[in-house]
């Protein structure tokens, strides 16, 4: 799988998005365990991010021409 970094800082061990090769997001953040109302499948793992982190990847998307549809559903998810 190939990443490309689509918010996030120049440092290489902050809260960033990825968007992959495959058309799927992947994100690094600080792991997250025993929040209350998280329940985690085997092998999965919470990272907490910044919200603006977030909109920056939004916003990264939307330059990359993703489809509308899938940037308005971020947005009211994140409202």
């Amino acid at each position: 799988m190939k990443l490309r970094k689509v918010s996030g800082c120049e440092d290489k061990t902050c809260p960033t998005v990825y968007v992959s090769d495959r058309g799927t997001a992947v994100v690094q953040g600080d792991h997250v365990a025993g929040a209350e109302g998280l329940v985690l499948g085997e092998g999965e793992t919470a990272v907490e991010l910044p919200p603006e982190v977030i909109l920056d990847a939004v916003s990264a998307l939307v330059e990359s021409g993703v489809s509308t549809d899938v940037v308005q559903r971020l947005r009211e998810t994140l409202k």
